[in-house]
């Protein structure tokens, strides 16, 4: 059936941040994860570099705060303040 997802969604409040072109960060929060991929809420709006076909690191900060998964993610469909990603690699944890 067209329009469903191949892996069902978990809703998490988690704080993340996107690394991207070597350099830059920004602080962005996790709204919702699967294991194919993510939907994300970006602080300050999604960066021109950001848009759909970019890749980019996403980290995804746990309950404390300290430690941290990364994941190589790919921009599905965004828009000025949310982005919707693909992860790269399979998930696995």
């Amino acid at each position: 059936m067209v329009g469903q997802r191949q892996y069902g969604r978990f809703k998490r409040d988690s704080k993340c941040v996107l690394m991207y072109n070597h350099a830059c960060a920004c602080d962005a929060t996790l709204d919702n994860i699967s294991l194919g991929g993510a939907y994300i809420k970006v602080t300050d709006g999604v960066p021109k570099s950001l848009q759909v076909g970019a890749n980019f690191n996403l980290m995804v900060f746990h309950k404390n705060n300290v430690n941290y998964s990364e994941h190589a993610c790919k921009v599905v469909r965004c828009d000025s303040i949310s982005m919707g990603v693909s992860f790269l690699e399979a998930m696995t944890h």
